[in-house]
């Protein structure tokens, strides 16, 4: 399949478009230290899978393509918040394309073809083929601990997908808007039950028109489905059983999903409110998570991801932005008892799963929030479930300039991890992780780029571990 996209990437039609971009291109080399048993949780979490959690090593990547001024960036804007096309002046097909190479060396070569993606898009509508780098959720990506189902933690899947940016309902005067969108991934072969596919489909609305403030309400459907079981075989993946995994119905040959639902299904409920003032703006977020029917009734209500992120309007301020967020994932519905013969709690055991037992991940990433640990980074002797699932983090962001040239990030997570309820941790991890982030932008040409990070962590979870990132970018057109 992915051939298959590849080949339709390099032969996309110009007749009919306004105009198709002109590529530039992205290159970056550098090199990863350690100190410690693996590298940083901040060096390699929220980073499309690319970085290896073991020894230190040099990587180098080539980015091609009409966006690179998005690749890394650190304070874009969260896709709720300002349309992503002019509406009224693009009644022309548009398109954005890129291509990402991407090469490690621990002692050998590691090649991967990370992103190759065509986006096309028409007035307000649009259609994405192919495996693009991109989150989910209404948090603000850069400083953000990661959307808690989708955060850009694993590599990115390969995909088409349809949606619309907000669409202003009839009659409302613009101050109700509604946006969609729908997908149909591929997984990777190479896991537990090889092959599967992705379902994913979500809905927005959002009040508040021409008015300072918004408010929103976003409802996401995730589900893996099909593939090639080695204990059941080849599981239903026919028009039929898309239809299953669309609204939710019970399967019809393996048994426990008869009596629940077909496929592996995760949703997240997201509220947000936005106020955007001349000197600042502020944005407030909370994502539900549920993975079954004691979630969807809010049996685990405690759990989810709380946030508040502060926006300085000025031009290079000391601080750009701030974010603060509360991760919970601790209550799971409770566990599995009875009570007069009838079973209490939902055990949820978010991202786990018994038929697809590598978990809700991308080669061995975490899709969701990387603070349920991913397998790359920390196995379970048989190298499949994820060992890290119940947890409480406290999480701080703070990005702005130190000088006109030169950007920081900073990022310092807390958390509690209690593993499973199946396996819990005896007694708790506790862990601090930090990250200290630096771009630097050459004034005699800004097209080079020098970054550097300083990441450590300081507990049993993670820790302890140090580790520092040197690379050189260039930025530039053809």
């Amino acid at each position: 399949m992915r051939f298959k996209i590849i080949f339709f990437l390099l032969t996309i039609p110009t007749i009919g478009f306004s105009q198709l971009p002109s590529p530039s291109y992205q290159l970056e080399l550098g090199a990863m230290g350690q100190g410690g048993t693996q590298k940083p949780f901040w060096l390699i979490s929220n980073q499309d899978g690319q970085f290896d959690p073991g020894q230190s090593s040099l990587f180098g990547g080539l980015y091609v393509g009409s966006e690179v001024e998005h690749q890394g960036e650190w304070f874009h804007n969260p896709m709720h918040e300002i349309p992503k096309h002019d509406t009224i002046s693009n009644k022309k097909i548009t398109v954005d394309y890129g291509v990402e190479l991407f090469n490690r060396y621990n002692g050998s070569y590691d090649f991967q073809l990370n992103q190759y993606y065509a986006d096309f898009s028409w007035w307000r509508f649009n259609l994405q083929v192919g495996a693009k780098s991109e989150t989910f959720g209404n948090q603000y990506d850069p400083l953000s601990s990661g959307s808690l189902l989708y955060s850009g933690n694993g590599r990115p899947i390969p995909k088409v997908a349809a949606s619309s940016d907000y669409i202003p309902l009839p009659l409302s005067k613009g101050y109700i808007e509604f946006r969609g969108y729908l997908s149909h991934g591929w997984f990777e072969k190479d896991r537990y039950t090889e092959s599967p596919y992705l379902h994913h489909k979500n809905v927005y609305v959002r009040v508040g028109g021409d008015l300072p403030i918004h408010a929103h309400y976003g409802f996401h459907h995730y589900a893996m489905w099909g593939g090639v079981s080695p204990v059941y075989g080849q599981v239903p993946d026919g028009l039929e059983a898309y239809k299953k995994v669309f609204l939710v119905q019970r399967g019809d040959s393996i048994q426990n999903e008869i009596k629940n639902a077909y496929g592996n299904h995760l949703g997240s409920r997201n509220f947000g409110i936005d106020y955007e003032g001349q000197a600042f703006g502020l944005q407030l977020y909370w994502q539900t998570i549920f993975e079954d029917n004691s979630g969807k009734v809010w049996r685990n209500i405690k759990d989810g991801l709380w946030g508040l992120a502060y926006r300085n309007r000025g031009r290079k301020p000391l601080v750009k932005r701030a974010l603060y967020e509360f991760l919970h994932t601790k209550d799971q519905s409770g566990r599995h008892h009875k009570i007069d013969g009838e079973i209490v709690g939902g055990n949820d055991n978010y991202f786990n799963n018994y038929l697809y037992a590598s978990g809700w991940t991308s080669r061995g990433y975490t899709l969701g929030t990387p603070l349920i640990t991913s397998p790359a980074i920390r196995k379970t002797s048989s190298g499949q479930k994820l060992i890290n699932n119940r947890l409480i983090a406290h999480h701080l962001g703070l990005t702005g300039w130190l000088k006109n040239n030169l950007r920081y990030r900073m990022l310092f997570t807390y958390s509690i991890n209690y593993g499973t309820n199946a396996n819990p941790f005896d007694p708790v991890k506790k862990d601090y992780s930090l990250l200290a982030g630096f771009h630097y932008r050459f004034p005699n040409d800004p097209t080079w780029k020098l970054k550097a990070k300083l990441a450590g962590d300081f507990g049993s979870m993670y820790g302890p571990n140090l580790g520092v990132f040197f690379s050189l970018q260039k930025t530039a057109n053809f």
